[in-house]
């Protein structure tokens, strides 16, 4: 159950409060998020997050769709992000921060980077932060508005086979249409203090992708074969004018916020949640998000949190820490990662076998190799010749059945060979990386902003696979 803070009353603070809440702030030296050690700035946000103004009304949604003359947004790369008028706005809207919900920004791979956190720490099972139902972009919510309407894009999803995107194509258009009402949409706030500048797939140059190895460049491709998609189907739509529809920085400006800012939710909708959207990726989740019967959204500690400590919620697997650069555009340390190794249309018995880039691990830590990289290193050499069938059935039917001794017997008759393999593969990689590594060395940095984050991932790579590499020179000497 949900021990609510001033549940009835808009969030205020007082005077005192404010002072100590200052006073906390100032004497924070550290905060560690996502394995990142971050020195908070000047603008540590322990001011008062929410005005105390009367909340006044907003005309969430209108049926006027398209655009006005209205100011719109700066998409330039040096656009100040305005915090402060995007947390006015928050709170003129309902939104309630509680127990110290604040903002502290930080400068990562480059990017300013703000973040949700608390001053005063909070006990398990209280509440953060309450959103209006009515502030929340809904992907659901807004298809059952124009659904009927743009059937000829959502062809163009199904032929380009990204239906499944759906959703997020939904998010996508809407994004574009608040962009062009300019003033008259009430995002607008929420609009100005996204992120212009991003280290995502979909911003890279193509200098970027050539840096990139086999697997982490096919995830980078497919986000942009899919924001192609969504410009594909955009051209179909009749919401938005042309010069949005060929204007590929705004193109990739909403991409990157639908699919960096937005969350699916236990009823299957994609939403996302002004505010919310500013909580950062944790290996440990330390809050949780619920909905209210009206939609409205409440984040609760899912643990006790110190202060000057950042809320976190898991964006997807720490051990693909690729998928997370590709996608959202940062690097995690993780404790395992991806092996790395790439099988075109795995037969759905290399499946069974543990073929899943988040099965296929190896430690960053020891460089120790997960029981699936062997299996389904072995499983599919041992589909290549038909004189192995026998040794490929067995094999299987003894990971099926749970017969580790029968497996354990396979093993040992094709160790050397496996472990063989493996280290060609590992020796490939470090190759491959060490080239690349070299490659952007050359080039300059102001450039191609982007190099040091995609270094840090090489380097990375190259630390984690030399210490497989011992592992298994040991195991094949034995």
């Amino acid at each position: 159950q949900v021990k609510e803070s001033f549940h009835k009353l808009p969030f205020q603070i007082t005077v005192s409060l404010q002072a100590k809440m200052n006073e906390i702030a100032s004497l924070l030296l550290l905060v560690v998020v996502v394995g990142t050690a971050i020195v908070p700035s000047k603008s540590f946000q322990s001011t008062s997050f929410f005005s105390s103004q009367t909340k006044q009304k907003v005309n969430w949604y209108s049926t006027r769709l398209f655009s006005t003359t209205s100011s719109k947004i700066s998409l330039e790369k040096t656009a100040e992000r305005q915090i402060g008028q995007f947390q006015e706005w928050a709170g003129a809207c309902g939104v309630q921060a509680e127990n110290g919900f604040c903002f502290a920004d930080q400068i990562i791979d480059g990017n300013e980077d703000y973040f949700g956190g608390t001053s005063t720490g909070v006990e398990q099972g209280y509440r953060v932060l309450y959103v209006p139902g009515e502030m929340i972009l809904s992907a659901y919510l807004f298809g059952q508005q124009i659904e009927s309407s743009i059937e000829p894009c959502l062809q163009v999803l199904r032929e380009m086979d990204v239906e499944d995107l759906t959703p997020q194509f939904y998010l996508f258009l809407q994004i574009l249409i608040e962009y062009e009402k300019g003033d008259d949409s009430p995002y607008k706030p929420w609009l100005n203090a996204m992120p212009r500048k991003w280290n995502t797939a979909v911003s890279m140059d193509d200098f970027c992708l050539s840096c990139l190895p086999p697997y982490l460049k096919s995830l980078c491709e497919k986000e942009r074969d899919q924001l192609r998609a969504f410009h594909q189907a955009l051209k179909t739509c009749y919401y938005v004018d042309d010069e949005v529809k060929n204007n590929a920085e705004l193109l990739t400006f909403a991409y990157n916020v639908v699919f960096t800012r937005s969350s699916k939710t236990d009823d299957g909708d994609i939403k996302i949640i002004p505010v919310a959207d500013m909580i950062n990726h944790g290996d440990t989740e330390n809050v949780y998000f619920s909905f209210d019967e009206d939609g409205s959204c409440n984040i609760v500690a899912n643990d006790n949190i110190e202060p000057g400590s950042a809320f976190t919620m898991s964006y997807g697997p720490s051990t693909n820490p690729s998928k997370l650069l590709a996608t959202y555009g940062f690097l995690n340390e993780a404790p395992a990662a991806f092996c790395k190794m790439i099988f075109n249309n795995p037969s759905d018995e290399l499946v069974d076998m543990g073929c899943d880039p988040d099965r296929m691990l190896i430690s960053t830590v020891d460089g120790s190799i997960a029981e699936e990289v062997w299996d389904v290193l072995l499983y599919s050499r041992l589909e290549r010749k038909s004189e192995w069938d026998s040794f490929r059935k067995s094999l299987y039917e003894a990971h099926m059945t749970g017969d580790e001794m029968t497996k354990a017997k396979i093993h040992a008759s094709f160790r050397k060979d496996i472990t063989g393999a493996l280290l060609r593969h590992v020796n490939h990689i470090r190759s491959e990386v060490f080239e690349l590594t070299v490659k952007m060395d050359a080039y300059d940095t102001s450039k191609h902003p982007r190099i040091p984050l995609l270094k840090k991932h090489h380097e990375m790579v190259m630390r984690t696979f030399s210490k497989v590499r011992q592992n298994l020179l040991n195991n094949y000497e034995a």
